[in-house]
């Protein structure tokens, strides 16, 4: 029977609120997997969520040296698998060294080094980097010798950059140094590297050591420290190591 004039076809509601759904679904997760798994892989055995680093997240790294700091984001950032930024709000830091961070995996040609008029200017060169779909990673870097006031990083700021990261799907790091009582923010898991001392064949120089420390984790529980190596490519177990003083 023809429906009456000026009525409107009969929906379907379970199937539209489905429909609806699935689109909230895909435009949510868009970004998760624009740039490949939802997740970055650390090392295997330390129980994340999805067995690493969630994708289009804010994640905070707190170093007790730049050294090592910038060695494990540079991991992070060579396995999101595209362009990343590095932004600092000074040249101190920076700590990257593009030739020294491809030991870790993350090469020039994908590297861009941003180095901000001051750290305001570094925030918001953050915050756009994060909002683009291009980027599939980026680091905010504090200057490790500036007044920690300076480099000042509060909710709302932070709650603006993980906004933004899952706007653009990339992961954001903020780097920064390690202190006693470090404020909140809003990143969904914060980490505690320090560097570890050992030894290689003949009393040489050995691989790069790091203690890690899970300190806080969204939808998680905190882990470690652990004591882990990077071998041939990876963060792997280790033992016989100290922290270095």
């Amino acid at each position: 029977m023809a429906q009456p004039a000026g009525s409107r076809p009969g929906l379907d509601q379970p199937a539209l609120i489905a429909a609806l759904r699935a689109r909230v679904s895909r435009l949510e997760g868009g970004g998760r997997l624009a740039h490949g798994m939802a997740t970055i892989p650390i090392c295997d055995g330390m129980g994340l969520p999805g067995d690493g680093l969630a994708r289009a997240t804010l994640h905070e790294i707190l170093a007790t040296e730049p050294g090592c700091g910038a060695a494990f984001a540079a991991v992070i950032l060579a396995r999101s698998g595209g362009t990343v930024v590095w932004i600092a709000g000074s040249s101190d830091g920076l700590t990257a060294w593009p030739p020294g961070l491809a030991r870790f995996g993350l090469l020039p040609a994908n590297l861009i080094l941003v180095r901000a008029d001051g750290w305001s200017d570094a925030l918001w060169a953050m915050e756009e980097t994060l909002r683009c779909p291009a980027v599939s990673g980026a680091v905010l870097a504090s200057d490790w010798q500036a007044d920690p006031a300076v480099a000042a990083l509060d909710l709302t700021a932070s709650r603006r950059l993980q906004l933004a990261a899952e706007a653009g799907g990339g992961i954001g790091l903020l780097l920064r140094p390690a202190i006693l009582n470090p404020p909140p923010s809003a990143a969904a898991s914060r980490w505690r590297i320090a560097p570890l001392n050992t030894t290689g064949p003949g009393h040489g120089l050995g691989e790069p050591c790091w203690q890690l420390e899970l300190l806080r984790l969204r939808g998680g529980k905190p882990g470690g420290p652990w004591a882990v190596t990077w071998q041939a490519g990876q963060i792997v177990w280790t033992t016989a190591v100290r922290i270095a003083l």
